[in-house]
């Protein structure tokens, strides 16, 4: 009885699982974990059940679809899990699939820990009883969200974000001198491939038309590793002569860009702790984007304007993302006194995030926890 069960279901909650899994084992070497993850999991020695890749679905209609297989998964983790009888789970994100598992879980005796909340506080604010009902111990990112938790009588612990940790060595002393005739755009398309898809043609258009204005000199699509090239290809071609495709980590890359598009998601609050303007894009199947309005009850749908509290970015949403809108938008980012003033603005988000050291501090509730349930083991010392 030494096995933690965890659930990553996508590419960022798969890295900032590996960190935790780092810290949680420099304090518990004989912990083993097992559940769902990808590479980065994978790479801290974590059994795969499932690999992540397999639960990349973006939109309602793509989860109706694949709901047989969904069941499937959640059949198979249970059983293993029921198998294994675990010390704890912890439950990364992934609201669709994990706050599903939680109940069960919580029927088998299994302490659930929840890390990165659902955004309950966007679209599911009826889903906090539950979660009081089935979650031990909720660990957030954000000091906001510990305080809309304590609204509702259930203690959530802030532990910091954990890009931070990733990235804070990283991170220029210096905002990147602007050179207008050397503009560098970066085009970050998201994580999953229907996102990708959805986004980035549009994307490459913009650059395309940037390009041909002499407003960039050249730009970078960020790609990820579990999507393959071709995915990609098909959108930069004809553009080779000017657009390049990269596997750098993102912060080696941001560092290097003046201006940015970038799907909704984290990646909004890693360009905003860089520091580099950009313009916050989004656009899904119009059923799940219909539904979503009637659900979502916050003004912003980027990160980085959500945890800044108003508007940081410009934000182009399903239709209003155009080619020619992103365009625009962009140009008037590439003017040297607008860019200066979106580089200083932009400064609050490293201060929300604030200092390195989450993942740690995360490892150590997490093994609090273990400790409190079960203080005979040696394992959990």
């Amino acid at each position: 009885m030494n096995k933690i069960l965890l659930i990553a279901g996508e590419i960022s909650a798969d890295h900032h699982g590996a960190a935790l899994v780092r810290e949680i084992q420099a304090q518990a070497p004989n912990l083993q974990f097992f559940g769902i993850g990808g590479d980065a999991l994978a790479a801290e020695k974590m059994e795969l059940l499932v690999h992540l890749k397999r639960m990349a679905f973006l939109g309602i209609g793509e989860v109706l679809r694949h709901l047989p297989y969904i069941r499937r998964v959640r059949r198979k983790i249970l059983q293993r899990a029921a198998q294994e009888k675990p010390l704890c789970a912890i439950l990364i994100d992934y609201p669709g699939f994990n706050l599903r598992l939680a109940p069960a879980l919580k029927k088998m005796g299994i302490p659930v820990i929840y890390y990165i909340s659902p955004q309950v506080w966007a679209w599911g604010k009826r889903r906090v009883r539950k979660i009081k009902n089935y979650v031990d111990k909720m660990l957030v990112l954000f000091p906001f969200e510990q305080k809309f938790y304590a609204g509702y009588g259930f203690k959530a612990v802030y532990v910091g974000h954990p890009i931070v940790d990733h990235h804070a060595a990283w991170l220029p002393k210096q905002n990147k001198t602007f050179d207008p005739q050397q503009a560098v755009l970066g085009l970050l398309p998201g994580s999953r491939k229907q996102e990708v898809k959805n986004l980035l043609p549009e994307m490459v258009h913009s650059a395309d038309l940037l390009f041909r204005r002499n407003k960039i000199s050249r730009a970078e699509i960020l790609r990820v590793a579990h999507i393959e090239p071709s995915v990609y290809g098909q959108a930069i071609a004809g553009r080779e002569h000017f657009i390049s495709l990269s596997r750098r980590p993102i912060y080696e890359a941001l560092p290097a860009y003046d201006a940015a598009l970038v799907a909704s998601g984290t990646a909004t609050l890693e360009v905003g702790y860089f520091k580099v303007p950009m313009i916050v894009v989004y656009k899904v199947n119009p059923l799940t984007y219909w539904l979503a309005r009637r659900l979502v009850r916050i003004e912003h749908i980027g990160l980085v304007n959500i945890v800044a509290e108003r508007e940081l970015v410009k934000e182009l949403i399903q239709n209003r993302f155009t080619a020619q809108n992103a365009a625009q938008a962009l140009t008037e980012l590439l003017i040297p006194e607008k860019h200066a003033q979106a580089q200083k603005v932009l400064h609050v988000i490293e201060e929300k995030l604030g200092q390195p050291g989450a993942s740690q501090r995360a490892a150590e509730e997490v093994l609090k926890l273990i400790k409190q349930k079960y203080p005979q083991l040696a394992t959990a010392n």
